[in-house]
């Protein structure tokens, strides 16, 4: 009985898979993929080695450990930096100093804030 529940959830599972919008591109792609490696007499090793070169891969020997290895190339990907602060300029109207900085952690800044208040120093802030 337990083969049964096994199989009536495995197959729930796929009928829930077949309704998600992005597996007929992703089986279009694999079919396509495949079809070109037996085209050109490639193996899952050399088209890994095609799109990483220098990175060796003995134990890939078909097509269905392509995703595996594509999967492991996808994770040796540095991820993207994050964007440096901008910079900003403030001028202080009443001696004409301009600072400076990509924090609020600036000893003038700070400096300027106590005196003025934040909010004042902060419309300094120049465009």
């Amino acid at each position: 009985m337990t083969n049964l529940n096994d199989y009536l959830s495995l197959k729930s599972k796929l009928t829930k898979l077949e309704e998600k919008p992005g597996l007929a591109k992703d089986l279009a792609f694999t079919e396509e993929f495949i079809r070109l490696k037996d085209r050109y007499n490639f193996s899952a090793s050399d088209v890994v080695r095609l799109i990483k070169p220098g990175r060796a891969f003995t134990a890939i020997s078909s097509a269905e450990c392509v995703h595996e290895a594509l999967q492991s190339i996808a994770k040796d990907v540095p991820a993207v930096k994050s964007t440096a602060k901008s910079m900003r300029r403030y001028r202080n109207p009443h001696t004409g100093e301009v600072v400076e900085t990509r924090g609020s952690n600036h000893n003038r800044l700070k400096a300027w804030k106590e005196q003025y208040g934040t909010d004042v120093v902060t419309s300094w802030r120049e465009i």
